[in-house]
This record gives structure tokens, sequence and C-alpha cells, in this order.
């Protein structure tokens, strides 16, 4: 492997751990992963005020009523309630499509959410969702237990 003097790194999620790592540019997934690593990963790498717009709901904390535009992304460990999510789409340096949106970690609630023009509602392993709203082109990805 060669070895560069400029060296770039990005921002993934480790769903094993539930935090963020950083991980080269070179480094190889385990696989295709649709989802918040793609998403986090494009945000960091194409310009920091994209990073600043991922919002992230402690375990503990609630939020009440919110809108996701431009591609935001919320990643949820604690409750959010009211939220509207309407992304559009955005392709990275990559090629690879980032929609933006909501993603429910485990032990994260998600009520009354409304998807549309593009959003994304990812509910991993251990999340929970209800009175989810899908309109407009919007989309919701359940996952099961690995």
């Amino acid at each position: 492997m060669k070895r560069h003097l400029n060296t770039s790194y990005r921002l993934v999620w480790n769903h094993i751990t539930g935090t963020l790592v950083v991980a080269s540019e070179l480094a190889r997934s385990r696989g295709k992963r649709a989802g918040v690593a793609v998403a986090l990963s494009l945000a960091a790498v194409t310009s920091v005020p994209a990073l600043a717009a991922d919002k992230v709901v402690q375990a503990g904390e609630t939020v009440n009523d919110g809108t996701l535009t431009n591609h935001d992304n919320q990643i949820v460990l604690g409750t959010a309630n009211g939220m509207t999510i309407s992304t559009g789409l955005e392709y990275g340096p990559d090629n690879e499509a980032n929609t933006g949106g909501q993603w429910i970690q485990n032990g994260g609630i998600a009520n009354n959410t409304t998807v549309t023009g593009g959003g994304l509602q990812r509910v991993n392993a251990g999340g929970s969702v209800s009175d989810t709203v899908i309109s407009a082109g919007g989309g919701q990805s359940l996952q099961g237990r690995q």
C-alpha cells in the first residue's frame, strides 16, 4: 500500500459500539451498507457546514417538532416527536446517493414523523417508531437484528 503525505479521513458510524469512528479514506467496508456510515462519511468529506447540519438526539433527550432539509441527518438515540423529513437527493464526490434523513438507533424512539421529497427514515434494530407518514417519494428502511 502506498503512503501519501496528504491523507484524509472520514467519520463512519460503528453500529456495534454506537459511536462515530475515524477511518482512512482507503479503508474498505465489509460490504455495501446503505445507511448512516455512507451519509456521515459523505457529509464529513464534502464540507464542514454539511457536518454541522447533522443533529444527534442523545439518550434521555427529547426533541419536539422540527424539519430536516438540505440533506440534514438526525441520529436518534433518545426521542424525536413531530419531525418532518424532506431532504431531496444529492450525489457526493464518490457518486453515491446521500438523501439525508432520520436514523433511529437502538433505544431511540420517533413519533408522528412525516417523510417526503426523497427523505429517508431508517429504523435500526432496537429502534422504535409510531405514526410515521410516508408520501411524495419519501422512504422508510426497517432493519432487524444482525
